[in-house]
């Protein structure tokens, strides 16, 4: 690779970064399509933050994915947001434009397909099951509710945060219904485990260092499908119990690369190529 001065700067702002697995999956995309462009990581400490955000118009930096802690943070900085960001309350990708910071939460799109793609799942007219209630959740909540899921219940371990996200999510959907259940309500997990099309682990729960989440999946239908979004260990211990049970199930890699690809398009105009950034992720 060849930096020029006219070569275009992407990146990723978070703290901690050095763990991401996006500046490989970009550059090898730049690369493929022979673009004048480099992906770069920047650990931004949240105090540097306000800096950091209006430096994307100072310096031109034509885009950068945001992750946490900064993906609420980002939008008071941008000119314009997409809906689906609107909805969520979070953004993970902008668009610099002539000097418009345009703000996307390609994280909704990104999930979507990954379902779609690994686990042949549209949530229309069905009933999903999301553990969590941060910011990952409300991306997954807001991809089910967009696409007309039938029901959706919110497990979590605070109930209360459940409860307000439940709450916000109710008024914007009101075809969809919406329910916060408690982790610690065995007997009412059980009975909504028997009514669920999809089950989405939507917390750190599995990741290497973390242990896993406490789900009874014996209780599960036996059609009903997984998604972890954990994807460091690529198959966590859900995912390994899911597929025991005869479940097929799918790790979190694949919506990575999909919120990836939809970043790459927005920034650039053109397709991703898709092979490519799963060989570089994988």
């Amino acid at each position: 690779m060849i930096i020029k001065a006219t070569t275009k700067v992407y990146g990723i702002f978070g703290h901690p970064v050095n763990h991401s697995l996006s500046p490989q999956m970009h550059n090898a995309a730049f690369q493929a399509l022979r673009l004048d462009c480099i992906y770069l990581a920047f650990d931004i400490h949240p105090k540097d933050f306000e800096i950091a955000a209006r430096a994307i118009k100072s310096m031109g930096i034509s885009g950068v994915n945001i992750t946490i802690p900064h993906k609420e943070s980002i939008i008071f900085f941008l000119d314009e947001i997409s809906p689906e960001a609107n909805i969520t309350g979070a953004v993970n990708t902008v668009k610099n434009v002539d000097g418009k910071l345009i703000g996307y939460n390609t994280d909704v799109s990104g999930f979507l397909r990954a379902i779609k793609e690994d686990l042949g799942f549209h949530p229309k007219g069905l009933s999903a099951t999301v553990v969590g209630a941060g910011g990952a959740a409300r991306a997954v909540l807001t991809s089910l509710c967009m696409n007309e899921a039938y029901q959706v219940y919110v497990i979590n371990r605070t109930l209360d945060k459940a409860k307000r996200l439940a709450s916000e999510f109710k008024k914007g959907f009101k075809d969809t219904f919406i329910q916060a259940v408690s982790l610690d309500d065995k007997d009412e997990i059980k009975n909504i485990l028997g009514k669920t099309n999809l089950l989405v682990n939507a917390t750190s729960a599995g990741m290497k260092g973390v242990d896993s989440v406490e789900i009874p999946l014996e209780y599960l239908q036996k059609e009903a499908v997984i998604y972890d979004l954990v994807y460091d260990p690529r198959e966590t211990n859900l995912l390994k119990t899911a597929k025991e049970l005869g479940h097929k199930a799918s790790g979190g890699l694949s919506m990575l690369l999909y919120q990836g690809v939809e970043s790459f398009e927005i920034w650039t105009g053109k397709d991703a190529p898709i092979g490519v950034m799963k060989k570089a992720l994988e």
